[in-house]
């Protein structure tokens, strides 16, 4: 059986940052489904389309949320730069 591997693995907060879904069982199931995944499976994750996208992914983004690309974004600059 062929393996599949994101290239995004190496840089990605979901492999490398400890405790960032504050859920082992959680991160084990989004690897499988995504990180480990065939390429169009693996081509639907947020955090890559991020990346591929806009060069970088906010941490708060998982590989299956609903937000769309420009909403994180949006979600993201108001996070970050909308001090009101």
């Amino acid at each position: 059986m062929e393996r599949f591997i994101c290239p995004n693995m190496d840089t990605c907060a979901l492999v490398n940052k400890p405790g960032f879904t504050g859920n082992e069982a959680l991160k084990k199931k989004y690897m499988k489904d995504y990180c480990h995944a065939s390429e169009s499976r693996r081509n639907r994750c947020k955090r890559l389309i991020m990346k591929n996208t806009y060069h970088f992914c906010p941490d708060f983004v998982l590989p299956d949320t609903a937000l769309t690309p420009d909403e994180i974004i949006t979600k993201f600059d108001d996070e970050n730069f909308n001090n009101n």
